[in-house]
């Protein structure tokens, strides 16, 4: 099919003299304006050859007196491009710099093409290089090169830019001005999601856990340390203080079997006086630097010279570092001599 260049350089003329166009129906729809590939481009800007009428692929080798034209759909040559910018008073085709597609005065050079009578478009616009005048495009010859192709919209005797049409990007070979272009395609344009969230899947191997030991830490010199002794409403000495801080730790991490804390406390002694241990109100704790979890202590007990339970962390639960401590309060029996009086607190842990 051989497209008619009087359409392209005049359609009221080929109305008027009834010539059969081929290729180029009456009315054609706008193109929809969109994200084109250059980005920025409110069009896609196609080239048709005006010998085949066929659409130009991508990288095809062209001359400088190939007869082409451009429009905005890959498929029919006749749609014809969206309206020009409110404002506008001329269009033309040129040949710029990439990325100064709208600074007209990088432009290397341009042609006016006009709009269609009585409207502000274009009717089809022609894309053959020596379209150009020769003495601008000159230097383009000389030198080749990457460049933008296509049709901007201007004001005030094409002094002041209003808008871009299309263009796509060509390249021209120095000396010959042979040429090829980039086939536009349309650019993925974000959209804001149905559904702001998703679900990635995570996969993982994890190492088998192993059993390390259960060993309990007692700070070497440390002792618990009674405030001054003072009597209560009933006569009897009251001294009270804190038990050292001691640790248990159980890297049992496969097993994880629990364990229990048992402490005992001897009789307490000054010279050739005694106390019962009995006499001795023990109020466990955990302290808040233990990394261990699900550990429980008993909320009081007495000093006994046989174990009992001070602390426990059941089946499944106490791995890591347990801190322990305990308020301890010694309540001497009414008549027991004054007196500095000593004894040792025995602490065991053992696995359930």
């Amino acid at each position: 099919m051989k497209l008619s260049i009087t359409k392209v350089a005049a359609a009221g003329l080929a109305l008027s003299l009834g010539l059969g166009i081929a290729g180029f129906g009456a009315t054609a729809a706008s193109a929809a304006v969109g994200d084109w590939t250059p980005n920025g481009t409110p069009e896609p800007y196609f080239l048709y050859s005006l010998d085949s009428g066929a659409v130009v692929p991508s990288g095809t080798p062209l001359t400088y007196t190939t007869g082409l034209v451009a429009a905005p759909s890959a498929t029919d040559p006749d749609q014809r491009f969206a309206d020009a910018p409110s404002g506008a008073e001329s269009t033309y085709i040129f040949i710029s710099p990439r990325g100064k597609e709208s600074s007209i005065a990088d432009w290397a050079t341009r042609v006016d093409i006009g709009f269609e009578p009585g409207t502000n478009r274009v009717l089809q616009a022609p894309a053959s290089l020596n379209r150009f005048p020769s003495n601008s495009f000159a230097s383009i010859k000389a030198a080749g090169g990457d460049y933008s192709m296509g049709i901007a919209y201007t004001k005030n005797n094409g002094v002041t830019f209003v808008g871009l049409g299309a263009f796509a990007y060509i390249h021209i070979t120095a000396g010959t001005a042979d040429w090829t272009y980039e086939y536009p395609t349309q650019a993925t344009t974000p959209t804001d999601p149905t559904d702001p969230t998703g679900q990635i899947a995570i996969e993982a191997p994890v190492a088998a856990p192993v059993d390390g030991a259960l060993s309990l830490s007692i700070p070497t010199g440390e002792k618990a340390t009674l405030g001054s002794a003072a009597l209560d409403n009933t006569g009897k000495s009251v001294s009270t203080g804190i038990l050292p801080t001691f640790q248990v730790s159980d890297e049992r991490y496969a097993t994880k079997p629990g364990w229990t804390v048992n402490t005992s406390v001897a009789t307490f002694t000054s010279g050739s006086s005694t106390i019962d241990p009995t006499a001795l109100a023990i109020v466990p704790a955990v302290k808040s630097t233990s990394t261990a979890t699900g550990v429980s202590v008993v909320s009081a007990l007495t000093g006994a010279k046989e174990a009992a339970k001070f602390a426990e962390a059941e089946a499944g639960k106490g791995t890591g570092k347990t801190d322990l401590s305990a308020a301890l309060t010694l309540t001497a029996p009414l008549g027991t001599p004054a007196g500095t009086y000593t004894s040792t607190m025995t602490v065991t842990v053992v696995s359930k």
